[in-house]
């Protein structure tokens, strides 16, 4: 049944998808079912959901443990409770496209554990893909940190890649995850040489190779910046994995381009300092790349090749001259766009500026000069300490996710707020973006169904991932292998309910495409 066509006597009438869903009559929710008898009203519920993709190549559904006892945003999927979101701005004039965010529970940032924020019915951390109005259309829960959710390419196709691990003192220990559009896990990335992935930067090429941060501890000198000179510093690398075969074909490693004293932090007592703190990794051209060290405030080109610095933009030794307010401090996330590069500038921990800025800067190679393109601020005036982004849209828009602060943010061209987000609590997500983005789960709708006390039936249907269901198709019969469809109503939130007064003693739904197209159907259950 799934995938083929709904004849098109039972998708007549389809009630259209408007913003204001309860309004559409009960005339136009009942469909002909051959005279089968059913009463259905359908509620909206903002409620969420997700699955848990293992390591694996698993073409199946593996359910997490929660920690804790969640608080049930939903009933088809009592063990997963994400965040809830908040819409602060919602204009026209947004880009094409799902929110992907990574919420995260670092320790202090909520002063709450992974398991008294469930209890507490505050969410859990992991994965997440959002529509603009806040409603989950995926989520996977993970008991360790997440970063970096997008849509990249790999081997000519889409998939959602992201980052999980742990986290000490700035750095990530982890694995990099590519899942295709059936959200299996198609590919596993870690680090080689010994090192293990850090949280900062997956992004893949079109060598279908990724480009991977990592950190590791290395003797130095740093009586420079007030410390041993036997002293060490956590090194930052840069490493390019064939993501096929895990080989490491391209490795940097700081200390061999970049001293100590280019450092803005200061060394305390005999710990190892981190110095360096690489936090972006991305393409400039097909032989060289763009890297970010927060710890110096410089965005370095480097040699793909040989690793050599071809030149520095910012901080001490920078080669450009920096234009009026073109300067930044602290940065994350630098990517080239255009004729030059986006930069989020935190300006902060500690603070060098008000407030944090998302910059897209103009570079002049041959002139060596640096100016300011435009600047994006929050009207908050939010200062982020760490973390954040900054994605140019194919439409011209920009947006902008806030790192330590619980928001992700939307401008126009001319630079006005037109989308504006935030978790209700103090949570964060280390960035957030905007990407087009089909799913199709190879696990079915999920259904459940309740008696209520007037003798009629309440079903709850869900299909987490599933990203082009409009309506649901109700079926009902006397068994399993006799369904026939009786009605359909418009798919609300992420998991519909909808009372029933059904005329057989199975009942089935199937999602449907906005044109009527059968995309999945639910386990027949028994009522």
């Amino acid at each position: 049944m799934e995938g083929s066509s709904v004849p098109h006597d039972e998708v007549q009438g389809l009630p259209a998808p408007t913003g204001n869903r309860r309004s559409i009559s009960r005339r136009k929710l009942l469909l002909s079912g051959g005279g089968g008898a059913i009463g259905i009203a359908a509620l909206a519920s903002s409620a969420f959901g997700g699955i848990h993709i293992g390591e694996s190549n698993a073409s199946h559904e593996v359910t997490p443990k929660p920690a804790m006892p969640p608080q049930g945003h939903f009933k088809t999927r009592p063990e997963l409770v994400p965040p809830r979101l908040q819409i602060v701005d919602l204009d026209a004039g947004t880009a094409p496209g799902l929110v992907m965010l990574t919420p995260s529970l670092l320790p202090g940032v909520r002063g709450l554990s992974q398991a008294q924020a469930v209890t507490k019915g505050k969410g859990q951390m992991g994965v997440m893909i959002t529509n603009n109005r806040g409603e989950v259309i995926w989520f996977q829960p993970t008991t360790q940190l997440a970063t970096n959710l997008q849509v990249q390419s790999y081997r000519g196709q889409p998939v959602l890649t992201f980052w999980n691990g742990n986290i000490v003192k700035g750095m990530g220990f982890g694995k990099g995850y590519l899942l295709d559009h059936q959200y299996n896990n198609v590919a596993t990335i870690t680090g080689g040489n010994g090192l293990e992935a850090d949280l900062h930067e997956l992004t893949l090429t079109p060598q279908n190779t990724a480009l991977i941060t990592a950190y590791h501890k290395q003797a130095a000198d740093v009586s420079a910046i007030g410390g041993p000179k036997n002293g060490s510093v956590f090194e930052s690398v840069v490493q390019e994995i064939d993501i096929a075969t895990g080989k490491v074909l391209f490795q940097w490693n700081s200390l061999d381009h970049v001293p100590v004293t280019d450092s803005y932090v200061k060394a305390t007592g005999d710990a190892p300092v981190d110095y360096f703190h690489v936090n972006s990794v991305a393409l400039w051209d097909n032989n060289s790349l763009l890297v970010s060290a927060r710890n110096t405030w410089t965005v370095y080109r480097i040699d793909r090749r040989t690793g050599a610095v071809i030149w520095r933009l910012g901080g001490k030794r920078s080669n450009f001259a920096i234009g009026k307010g073109a300067n930044f401090e602290w940065q994350h996330h630098v990517r080239r766009y255009q004729n030059g590069i986006t930069v989020f500038d935190d300006a902060a921990a500690p603070a060098e500026e008000p407030q944090s800025r998302a910059l897209v800067l103009g570079v002049d190679e041959t002139g060596k000069k640096v100016s300011l393109t435009r600047a994006y601020t929050h009207p908050a005036g939010l200062l982020t300490y760490y973390e954040g982004s900054i994605q140019m849209l194919p439409n011209g828009n920009a947006f902008v996710g806030w790192g330590t602060e619980p928001y992700s943010s939307e401008f126009n061209p001319s630079g006005g707020l037109i989308y504006d987000v935030r978790f209700p609590t103090n949570d964060q997500s280390y960035r957030a973006f905007r990407y087009e983005w089909t799913g199709t789960p190879v696990h079915p709708p999920q259904l459940v169904v309740h008696k209520d006390d007037i003798g009629g039936y309440a079903a709850y249907v869900s299909w987490n991932g599933a990203t082009n269901v409009t309506y649901w198709q109700i079926f009902s019969g006397n068994s399993p292998k006799s369904l026939k469809p009786v009605a359909i109503v418009l798919k609300a939130g992420f998991e519909t309910a909808i009372t029933v007064h059904p005329g057989g003693s199975y009942l089935a739904i199937a999602g449907l495409d906005l044109a009527g197209k059968r995309l999945g159907m639910s386990t027949p259950v028994k009522i």
